[in-house]
């Protein structure tokens, strides 16, 4: 139950204690939450503690309102994992779900950022295809994705079935690109009018940003660049250590003021 001596706050105490009901499957997904006098009596709170944790949990995306007939838990959140498969494809298809894709873009970028050219090491002669997809589980859109991919690596990759196809597999066995592995980064952001009106959500909604460059051996060969609703997914991330390849997992936190 609630502490109301504790030094944390009794909403933040209600909204843990709910959302472990959700992530332990004690309330289904599309099951209706308690009106927030039941949880008022339950818990011994007050309204405004109820409708600030409700509040809360709805801005993380577990659960939803439909005006006029109450508040219900969200359908559960795709997981991405950050370490290992690239294919959004397969790991979609992991936990049941249809993945399929949208193409906006695919094209040569004319307006290609100085950065990408020294990350790819290439010189000013040489052309980047851009590619922007959304990334579809079930028909839902999930993830703007835009692939950066040196045309010297896959020539004829803008003529494939984009739309249907794995770009990772086409990438490994039809241009024989050996990938070695990769870096990450990841920011939360707000979404602006573009990546809100392709994942077909509000203006300002959460999301997170994952740049990610691929490499073989020592070559950058991909920049990918991920949008994913705060709402509908979320990324794990597995690590692990011992003492011959310590070395070979490195987490890091970067601030800025």
């Amino acid at each position: 139950m609630l502490d109301d001596q504790s030094i944390i706050p009794l909403y933040y105490q209600l909204q843990e204690l709910l959302k472990e009901k959700i992530k332990g499957g004690a309330w289904k997904e599309g099951a209706k939450v308690p009106s927030e006098r039941e949880l008022m009596e339950f818990y011994g709170v007050s309204r405004a503690t109820v409708r600030k944790a409700l509040g809360e949990l709805m801005t993380e995306g577990f659960i939803y309102k439909k005006q006029g007939v109450g508040t219900f838990v969200s359908k559960t959140k795709i997981v991405q994992n950050l370490i290992g498969e690239l294919s959004f494809n397969e790991q979609a298809r992991q936990q049941n779900l249809i993945p399929n894709s949208r193409v906006i873009f695919a094209s040569f970028d004319e307006k290609l950022p100085k950065r990408f050219r020294n990350i790819l090491q290439l010189a000013d002669s040489e052309q980047v295809y851009k590619i922007i997809r959304v990334r579809l589980a079930n028909k839902n859109p999930l993830i703007l994705e835009t692939l950066h991919i040196p045309e010297k690596h896959a020539p004829t990759i803008v003529d494939q079935d984009l739309e249907n196809m794995a770009v990772f597999k086409y990438l490994e066995e039809d241009c024989q690109i050996n990938f070695t592995h990769s870096t990450l980064d990841i920011e939360p952001i707000l979404m602006d009018e573009f990546e809100s009106k392709h994942l077909e959500t509000e203006i300002d909604q959460p999301a997170l940003s994952l740049e990610r460059i691929i490499y073989s051996n020592n070559y950058a060969v991909v920049i990918q660049k991920r949008i994913m609703r705060g709402d509908r997914g979320k990324f794990s991330l597995t690590l692990r250590e011992d003492s011959q390849n310590r070395s070979n997992y490195h987490v890091g936190l970067e601030f800025t003021e």
